[in-house]
């Protein structure tokens, strides 16, 4: 039920995306082998929104224990307690009355109360400082020195096994920060985890990884430390100026049509949870009991209270807006915050020198790469819930950050158009002006990112690119340096790549194939086995993305799997969806079109008071 209201609260309240520290953990006097002379610097992986695990204190610094469970994340910090049974009967109260009178009937308050309940945890003041004692679990080694079980949650966070095996674990280092903290903040942490990196190394550079909202870490080093520590930056999806998600959230801007709130919105979330739509459509006709100020005051009540208690106050979370739309909004929320404007102000000119921060870094000898997800709406394949922001369809996006974060300025249509809808000036930084940079299908234009021959694009990829082991092996081979620009080795590195999805065969289905017991086996099944192991194998070795052969892979280690009895196998193949399954989905789309078509957006009553209340309004206007 815990799991299932987190997964609702998350869904609901549109938060799953993308730093005053504290630390666990003393530092380590660690010796690599090589002593520094190794060709390979130390790796600093700077994570993402979900990778730096956090635990409240209390006010004697003693462990915050619910259910006998030290409270923490990686991402919310809930409070369970709020849901009493007092706190839900007052939300279910609200919205039955709400639904029997059709009116809301304080049904934001509650909401906004129980939701503020559950967020305190995460609370800022007006200063921008958290307000709990919270603490980040710092490892202050290599992954060398990790105990094996936060080895394992490090490489699931951020596969990159393959890295590891060529440079070793005493050369990759896993960085971590607050989310509610300041990235200014972090970044002084990070410097001094760098000193602490290079003591330990004996290497004089490193090479920062930042992933995601790593992004706005390395923005705010660069503008307070500069590039003189640092072999190279190889940038994973990496949030360098925000993402449109955010910057609706606290603009409120949303999706609010009739077609998309009543139809298509339930439906897509249940599309990616459940693979069918059926469900949601069911709840879009249910929906239309409730009256649309009973909706309305839902979603006000929920976002009010996310935006009062986690964001607002907070730096980072304003560290993940695009530069284009700070103003705006710093005017419109920080007007009497002073102390917190001037944090985020500063933030926002780390963001505005960072093109030319990278560029003087680059010029200086620093190899600087990005690879970036494109050709995909905000909310689009994953985290559907995201959708519901008004720029969903309005920027080329990973589903999650925009294009032009991620590259620091390529070019992306938008949905539903081409490069030639487009107006932009092409070749902006291009070395080359007469190098094509444009995609094989017209959508994106590398020519106007700050550093076209190393801006690396996988076309239709969503954010989560750990899923794509080409992915990570385009980043292994540029840290190596087996590939310096997107003109090193085009045919296995070529600047446009494709989407791809491995985690099943990397996570799972390899590791199980290889720990079956293979003296039981016929000959017969143990050559089939390594032969699917070996092609397995092959799937995640490649530079080309391929998801034919990716599925082909995964069903044939299912196959062998399930013929030689492994565990957790034995009904692979045999599901079989209902014959009614396409019946059921059918009907309950036409139901959800038909209540949509009959009611519009609201309940029965809202469609019959509507035109009185208009006519109403006519008459005494």
């Amino acid at each position: 039920m815990k799991k299932l209201f987190k997964k609702v609260i998350a869904m609901a309240l549109c938060l799953s995306m993308l730093m005053s520290v504290g630390t666990l953990g003393a530092s380590a006097k660690t010796d690599t082998d090589c002593g520094g002379n190794c060709k390979h610097s130390p790796v600093i992986v700077l994570p993402g929104i979900n990778h730096s695990p956090t635990y409240l204190y209390d006010e004697n610094d003693e462990p915050y224990m619910y259910n006998d469970s030290h409270v923490g994340g990686t991402l919310l910090i809930l409070n369970e307690a709020a849901l009493s049974a007092g706190a839900i009967l007052k939300v279910v109260a609200s919205a039955l009355g709400t639904i029997a009178l059709q009116t809301n009937l304080g049904l934001d308050k509650v909401v906004y109360d129980l939701v503020s309940d559950i967020f305190k945890f995460q609370r800022c003041d007006e200063n921008g400082d958290h307000i709990e004692n919270l603490k980040t679990k710092r490892w202050n080694h290599s992954l060398e020195h990790m105990s094996e079980e936060d080895l394992e949650w490090t490489y699931r966070m951020v596969p990159m096994q393959a890295l590891v095996e060529e440079i070793g674990e005493d050369h990759v280092y896993f960085f971590t920060f607050n989310l509610v903290g300041d990235p200014m903040k972090s970044a002084d942490d990070l410097k001094a985890y760098v000193e602490m990196v290079k003591e330990q190394t004996g290497h004089d550079k490193v090479t920062f990884l930042p992933v995601s909202l790593g992004g706005t870490i390395l923005t705010a080093y660069l503008e307070k430390y500069g590039h003189g520590d640092l072999d190279q930056i190889v940038n994973a999806v990496a949030c360098l100026d925000g993402t449109d998600i955010v910057a609706d959230m606290l603009a409120r801007e949303w999706r609010l049509e009739d077609e998309y709130l009543y139809h298509q919105f339930i439906a897509n979330i249940f599309v990616e949870s459940e693979g069918v739509p059926t469900l949601g459509y069911l709840i879009n006709t249910i929906l239309h009991i409730v009256p649309r100020s009973g909706i309305n005051a839902l979603l006000s009540g929920a976002m009010s209270a996310i935006i009062d208690n986690m964001i607002v106050n907070c730096p980072q979370f304003w560290a993940m807006l695009p530069s284009y739309r700070y103003e705006a909004l710093a005017d419109r929320y920080l007007a009497d915050k002073p102390v917190l404007r001037e944090r985020t102000d500063s933030f926002q000119q780390a963001r505005l020198n960072l093109k030319q921060n990278l560029l003087d870094a680059a010029a200086d000898g620093v190899r600087v790469n990005s690879i970036a997800g494109a050709n995909l709406d905000l909310g689009e394949e994953m985290y559907t819930y995201f959708n519901i922001v008004a720029s969903a369809e309005k920027v080329n996006s990973d589903g999650i950050v925009n294009l032009t974060s991620t590259t620091l300025g390529a070019t992306g249509a938008a949905h539903g158009q081409t490069l030639d809808d487009v107006d932009y000036e092409k070749n902006t930084y291009c070395k080359d002006p007469t190098h094509n940079h444009v995609s094989p299908d017209n959508m994106v234009d590398t020519s106007t990112a700050i550093l076209p021959e190393n801006t690396w694009i996988f076309l239709d990829q969503h954010h989560e690119v750990g899923n794509n082991d080409v992915v990570l092996n385009l980043a292994k081979a540029i840290i190596l340096g087996e590939v310096t620009d997107v003109n090193s080795d085009p045919e296995n590195y070529p600047q446009y790549n494709g989407p791809c999805n491995t985690k099943a065969i990397r996570r799972w289905r390899l590791p199980d194939a290889k720990k079956v017991d293979q003296s039981t086996l016929s000959a017969e099944d143990k050559a089939e086995l390594n032969a699917a192991i070996a092609e397995a194998e092959a799937v995640l070795s490649m530079t080309v993305s391929d998801q034919a052969r990716v599925e082909a892979a995964e069903a044939r280690l299912n196959q062998i799997l399930h013929k030689v009895g492994a565990e957790g196998y034995e009904n692979v193949g045999e599901e079989k969806d209902s014959p009614l399954d396409p019946f059921f989905q059918s009907l309950t789309y036409a139901m959800s079109k038909g209540t949509l078509f009959l009611l519009g957006g609201g309940s029965l009553v809202d469609r019959v008071l509507y035109p009185i209340r208009a006519l109403i309004k006519l008459i005494f206007n």
